[in-house]
């Protein structure tokens, strides 16, 4: 398309190395075209520099942007701070649960939250091969806990029509590379507002959070996203939504892929919405997709910093939005070659 710029190319432990000082960030340099920050329609553009006291931990990777012309100049989750539990966290056993709302299914291993405002808080679901925890009720919470699918192959998270606001923080879920049935995915939710935050999704056999029906608000935001699409013949992407309408946060997340087969942060049945400063890396075969065939105002990408290594930073059909596309709809601002410093961003702003 004409005017495209863009150069050619657990535990909350450490796993890269002992931690060091982040550098002075650089931003990224434009070719020619005007750069600058543009809000999307949350009104969430506003840099986040604080995230919250990770505990006694360490990020996971400390050294992942080091060798980086450009890197990002807030604190990226994995790497400046650690998400997921923190390791002084004493995790109880899930059949030990005595909670109003709240059914223990010890022989299939799951656990059934039907009361609101309910929060499981420090549990250890990955004892005795995996358990599954399903939310059939609002204000839901499932907070500082480890997920694991093992040997009972349970799909970690499922959230059924009558959830709404469920709220998922500062867990570490593995998908050990299985594809549990019958979505294949780490988190699957047909309910009403969903927030992923701060925790570390990690080796999903198939996708890594599916939104399967449903409407309300979308927020996945300082979140390690790393490594999906593990088991073979999958093709796992970040995020896979359905239903709608939705209005979409993706923000202050990492993802990295270093082997398996997926796309990135897919967004489809979005009414509006944005993906902004995430930090992006590895070998994933789009980083975003934007569906232009349903957004009632705007989406707008931007600030997002990323590592070319894919076939491509948006996913380009008749259907989705690209920077420079003829479409309102989709917004693309300065959004970072890290090896290069380039900017890829709409070359006239809307």
């Amino acid at each position: 398309m004409a005017g495209l710029i863009i150069a050619l190319p657990g535990r909350c432990e450490a796993r890269d190395a002992k931690p060091v000082a982040r550098p002075d960030a650089e931003r990224g340099t434009t070719a020619g075209i005007a750069t600058g920050i543009q809000a999307g329609p949350t009104g969430s553009a506003q840099k986040d520099d604080h995230p919250p006291e990770p505990g006694a931990c360490t990020a996971q990777h400390p050294l992942l942007l080091s060798k980086y012309r450009k890197r990002p100049d807030w604190p990226v989750a994995g790497v400046d701070f650690c998400v997921g539990y923190a390791v002084e966290t004493v995790l109880k056993d899930p059949a030990t649960i005595s909670l109003d709302g709240v059914s223990v299914d010890t022989k299939n291993h799951i656990v059934t939250l039907t009361g609101s405002n309910v929060t499981l808080d420090g549990y250890d679901f990955s004892l005795d091969g995996g358990w599954q925890v399903r939310v059939k009720a609002s204000g839901s919470r499932i907070v500082n806990s480890k997920f694991v699918v093992g040997s009972n192959d349970l799909l970690p998270i499922v959230g059924s029509p009558e959830a709404s606001r469920l709220d998922i923080s500062h867990c570490t879920i593995d998908g050990a590379e299985h594809d549990p049935p019958p979505w294949g995915t780490m988190i699957a939710y047909s309910g009403v507002d969903l927030t992923i935050e701060y925790s570390w999704l990690m080796n999903s056999g198939g996708d890594m959070i599916q939104q399967i029906g449903g409407t309300g608000s979308i927020v996945i935001e300082h979140n390690l996203i790393e490594n999906g699409g593990l088991s073979p013949g999958t093709h796992g992407d970040y995020t896979q939504l359905e239903g709608g309408p939705f209005t979409v946060a993706i923000n202050y997340n990492t993802t990295l892929q270093s082997r398996g087969a997926t796309q990135g942060l897919m967004t489809e049945y979005v009414a509006e919405g944005e993906i902004g400063h995430n930090t992006m890396i590895g070998t994933v075969s789009y980083f975003v997709s934007v569906d232009l065939s349903s957004i009632r105002t705007t989406f707008t990408v931007h600030d997002n910093y990323f590592d070319p290594r894919g076939y491509g930073f948006a996913y380009p059909s008749r259907n989705t939005g690209t920077p420079n596309d003829s479409s309102p709809k989709s917004i693309f601002t300065n959004n970072v070659n890290m090896r290069t410093g380039v900017v890829l961003q709409d070359a006239v702003r809307r």
